[in-house]
């Protein structure tokens, strides 16, 4: 199966034992599409080994990435040569001396050629381009994801260095990385400017008395219902404008190109919206939490400098250094949201159109039932096809129509089964103690993960980094793919593999979230502290431990989830708290 996927990408456990081999569960917590492993997952790998030579980041040249049993796994490597690894890091920390002054200018200078290299291809008019121009279309769109996976670590690497900087800072004055966290919270970012939009359209909705639609429609049929309502003209307009601008974004929020987009299918935000009407009916409202949130950082900067000054008794130029140090990091703090919004989304979702149009013209000359399976051919195999159409059309569909539906059927049957077994967490090299700090911020892998011995095993107590603070107490809801979003109730704990941009508009309705994977620098992470929800990340096993309507205790300054009553009678947990 991995190696009718990508011979060249497919992990070899006994020929690939000098690396140590992380499952991506971060960014592809199912199996991954023929289509996405020689695409997004290939240029995934590129981008690490060109930002780590361009920026000369220190410690590694780049991690490595396979497939294994249909699964994504991330290799990562160290560079021995304790002269290289000094001669970089000279040049490295002056790029950090840079950007601490200079990280907007330095952030928007590769943000604006994403955007440009977006909006060069028109992926709107890939279907009225003839089969040569479509093909050379679909060259430009996939190089334009390579480029921006490029810039994806070539920005992120100067980012974390600047926070983990920061927080090496902070830490002298015996100041914790909760402590500090709360100091940059509540900035402007793209996900936060989309769930404004999105909580905007549900006002609007009740306001012009279309909430019963909503609840009453199923979502498949509301835009046709809402097209016959005069009432409904203007704010049919409005999710239009929010889509042209929001809307470019895959559904699943990961790193397949497999998933629609909300603007291919609007479902998802229809349901968004329709979730958010008994958060209203509750009182809640977006705008204020928001503002709570911004009132909690200019305290906690306030508290934070009184500590600095009095307790602490810094001279002059420790507080000059501390706000400047400050300044960049509320910076690179927005950039772990926004860089989301425009490349893992984005770029993702450019590159998903093009591949819709290509499978659309398969699909016309009869390769296809369906134009998504395109998804279940590579890359370089979609290239021939197009190829061989261009050079003649009616040979090239005669040629393919014994070769292309076989495939396809094989590797969709292929990619369910995956779904099925038993990748293993850690293959490999595996270190004792993991000491790449960006490993444990990012992907959470601490020592327990890399010699894990009960991933698979029921636990009444769980533990994991205390990813946002506060304590929440409800029924568990938990999410395993998009599909589920609107089974999410609202004043649910969320219970997932991992957060996304895509999954932002959930954090509106829930009381708690806990997730598997991740570290403090993990979406799910930050989103939490945005909206004042506590969370547990990096748990390894909560998915897999509990289930819908468990009533659970998430404590997110311990860092600890409690099972206090199962949903089944006979499986009591810890008793409630009093």
């Amino acid at each position: 199966m991995d190696r009718s996927i990508s011979a060249l990408r497919t992990l070899r456990p006994d020929f690939d034992n000098n690396i140590f081999w992380f499952r991506d569960d971060l960014h592809q917590p199912y199996p991954i599409s023929p289509m996405g492993m020689t695409t997004v997952q290939k240029h995934h790998a590129w981008g690490y080994h060109v930002a780590a030579e361009e920026t000369q980041l220190p410690p590694s040249k780049g991690a490595y990435v396979k497939i294994h049993k249909g699964r994504v796994y991330l290799g990562f490597t160290l560079i021995d040569d304790n002269e290289e690894v000094a001669r970089r890091s000279e040049s490295f920390s002056k790029l950090i001396e840079y950007c601490k002054d200079h990280w907007g200018k330095y952030y928007r200078k590769y943000i604006d050629e994403i955007v440009a290299n977006i909006r060069v291809l028109k992926v709107d008019e890939a279907d009225s381009l003839s089969t040569p121009e479509l093909l050379e279309h679909l060259k430009k769109s996939e190089q334009m994801n390579r480029r921006a996976w490029e810039i994806h670590f070539i920005l992120m690497y100067p980012a974390d260095g600047l926070y983990l900087g920061f927080e090496a800072y902070c830490k002298t004055f015996g100041i914790e990385e909760q402590e500090f966290l709360a100091m940059l919270q509540g900035f402007d970012s793209m996900p936060a400017r989309t769930d404004e939009e999105l909580w905007k359209l549900a006002r609007m909705a009740e306001e012009r008395g279309l909430k019963e639609i909503f609840v009453n429609t199923p979502a498949d049929c509301l835009l046709h219902t809402l097209a016959g309502k005069p009432a409904a003209k203007g704010w049919l307009e409005q999710l239009n404008q929010f889509l042209d601008v929001y809307g470019n974004r895959i559904s699943a929020a990961h790193l397949d190109v497999l998933f629609p987009t909300w603007k291919e299918q609007p479902r998802p935000v229809l349901e968004t919206i329709n979730s958010y009407f008994q958060r209203m009916d509750e009182g809640w409202d977006l705008f204020e939490v928001r503002r709570a949130v911004v009132r909690q950082r200019d305290a906690a900067i306030e508290a934070c400098e009184r500590k600095l000054k009095y307790e602490r008794k810094c001279t002059r130029a420790d507080m000059r250094e501390f706000r400047r140090f400050l300044k960049a990091a509320e910076r690179i703090y927005a950039y772990q949201e926004d860089h989301g919004f425009y490349i893992d989304q984005g770029c993702t979702a450019a590159l998903h159109d093009s591949l819709m149009a290509c499978g659309r013209r398969l699909q016309k000359v009869g390769l296809f039932k369906e134009a998504n399976e395109v998804f279940f051919l590579t890359f370089c195999e979609l290239v021939e096809i197009l190829g061989d159409l261009a050079r003649d059309e009616k040979i090239g569909s005669y040629h393919y129509q014994t070769l292309v539906p076989p495939l396809v059927r094989e590797r969709r049957e292929d990619w369910e089964e995956a779904r099925g077994l038993d990748a293993p967490l850690t293959i490999g090299n595996i270190a004792e103690k993991m000491t790449d700090p960006i490993a444990i911020k990012i992907f959470g892998i601490v020592d327990e993960v890399l010699h894990p011995t009960d991933e698979n095993e029921d636990v009444e107590r769980i533990e994991g980094f205390p990813g946002a603070p506060g304590t929440a107490e409800g029924p568990a809801r938990v999410i395993t793919s998009f599909e589920e979003f609107p089974t999410l109730q609202s004043g649910e704990i969320l219970v997932c593999p991992y957060t996304g941009t895509a999954w932002t508009p959930l954090f509106l309705k829930i009381a708690g979230v806990v997730t598997d994977t991740g570290g403090m620098l993990t979406h799910a992470a930050i989103a939490a502290r945005e909206y004042g929800i506590a969370a547990v990340v990096g748990t390894w096993k909560a998915t897999h431990s509990i289930r819908n309507g468990d009533f659970i205790r998430v404590d997110g300054d311990a860092g600890v989830v409690e099972i206090i009553r199962r949903a089944f009678p006979g499986q009591l947990a810890v008793e409630p708290a009093s």
